[in-house]
């Protein structure tokens, strides 16, 4: 298994000085890395203390025969236990379209440290999908930590 690491964004902001959602995404044409049967590809950049309301993928153009995709996190130290099924599980990417939302464990996530949202490709290698990953996000870091604590 192999990690490739396509994240975009930083990890050390958020885009905004507000505290509001804000959508990310983006786009990775798996032709250019050809990644193999249990490869997990990083998407996105997850800053510290952020609250993931929600995450999905949509195939844009479609993989290569028996190739099906997960999308959640594998473990980062000080954060989360790998749940690499988190938002979509085992979503069969050989035609186009946005893939379902996994019902059973679905849910806002709080990510306590710098961390990624990542696909994991299951089945077979993709030598042709292109797939795009986005996410709903807020900053969820304290604005008035030390103020408040005397």
């Amino acid at each position: 298994m192999t990690t490739l690491a396509k994240a975009t964004g930083g990890t050390s902001g958020h885009p905004s000085t507000r505290r509001k959602p804000y959508y990310v995404e983006n786009t990775i044409d798996f032709s250019v890395d050809d990644p193999a049967a249990n490869d997990i590809v990083q998407f996105l950049n997850i800053p510290a203390e952020t609250c993931v309301m929600a995450s999905g993928l949509e195939v844009l153009t479609a993989s290569s025969s028996g190739v099906t995709l997960d999308l959640g996190w594998t473990a980062t130290s000080g954060n989360l236990a790998t749940d690499i099924d988190r938002f979509v599980d085992g979503h069969d990417s050989t035609s186009t379209g946005i893939a379902a939302v996994a019902a059973a464990t679905a849910g806002w996530v709080t990510y306590k440290a710098a961390d990624t949202i990542d696909v994991k490709v299951l089945g077979a290698q993709d030598t042709a999908g292109k797939v795009r990953v986005w996410a709903v996000m807020c900053d969820i870091s304290g604005s008035d930590e030390s103020a408040s604590n005397s």
